[in-house]
């Protein structure tokens, strides 16, 4: 069975090539109407900024160096200086402890020396009505009396107590009975209390004397413990004399409060090993850092013999 081919009609044909002509005019006119892009960015100067950042580290590490090798040499020195091996002990006469009445009465004597010749008083006060003078005369009695009783006695923490509330009692009462009977003003203090120049001067130079003998022979007679010994340097001319200090007891004692609190003084007891005689240090200023300093050396010395 044979099939009919139509032949395409010549307008057809022409209607075709009309339109394959119009396609790419078309197309042409499309291309044209899109926008043209704008031109790229000229491009930045990047190898310049990163040798830059390149070249920072190496520089901040440079500056960083010196400081840190600075900071170890701190601290290498600080553990150096804290590092302590020897210990001097000093034992003072109880005549340390005159060292404010000599204070006291220098400074009365000059305070008094200028107000004489301010005011024209002659020597011979005797006959003098100078009320300054009687002022600085009871403040020093009294002033010298204690610091006489604070040589004299030790005052323990239950003789402190006991004494500080006899002197309230006794205040205490002695301004009660004022209140009722009104007795003070019926006393009359005839008694002048008041010292010269000269006796000021003169106690201040005594006291000074005292001063620089208990300093000599506290400076020319003392201990020192060093490594594993406990030296004793028997004034200038006395010798050393030798202890362990393995395994040495210490004890640290308060026998007066008040001198601990003024002056941080304390007693010291030293019993070195295979000895029936203990070492006995009165005064000893600043007894704690020295039990501190004491006690790091014998630790240290522990662990080195262990």
């Amino acid at each position: 069975m044979s099939e009919e081919y139509e032949q395409p009609s010549e307008e057809h044909i022409e209607t075709e090539r009309e339109e394959e002509e119009e396609e790419p005019r078309y197309s042409e006119f499309r291309r044209e109407e899109q926008p043209v892009p704008p031109p790229a960015p000229p491009p930045r100067e990047a190898p310049a900024y990163a040798e830059t950042r390149r070249e920072e580290p190496v520089y901040a590490k440079k500056a960083i160096d010196p400081v840190v090798l600075d900071d170890e040499k701190a601290a290498e020195d600080e553990d150096e200086e804290e590092y302590i091996d020897r210990v001097k002990l000093r034992s003072y006469s109880s005549m340390i402890l005159f060292f404010p009445s000599f204070i006291v009465s220098l400074t009365f004597g000059i305070t008094q020396l200028l107000l004489n010749r301010y005011r024209g008083v002659p020597l011979d006060v005797t006959t003098v009505n100078s009320g300054y003078m009687d002022i600085l005369g009871i403040i020093f009695f009294i002033f010298f009396s204690m610091n006489l009783i604070l040589i004299a006695f030790d005052f323990n923490r239950a003789r402190s107590i006991i004494i500080a509330l006899l002197i309230v009692i006794v205040v205490g009462t002695f301004f009660l009975l004022n209140a009722i009977y009104s007795f003070l003003e019926s006393i009359q203090l005839t008694m002048r209390v008041y010292f010269s120049t000269q006796v000021y001067f003169a106690l201040a130079i005594l006291l000074f004397v005292i001063l620089v003998v208990t300093l000599i022979a506290a400076y020319t007679n003392y201990y020192i413990i060093e490594g594993n010994e406990l030296l004793h340097r028997k004034g200038l001319l006395g010798g050393i004399e030798r202890h362990p200090a393995n395994n040495m007891t210490i004890i640290k004692e308060y026998p007066d409060i008040i001198e601990w609190g003024l002056f941080k003084f304390g007693t010291l007891i030293l019993t070195p090993p295979r000895e029936t005689k203990s070492i006995v240090l009165k005064n000893v200023p600043n007894i704690d850092k020295k039990e501190k300093a004491i006690n790091e050396i014998l630790s240290r010395l522990k662990v080195d013999i262990n």
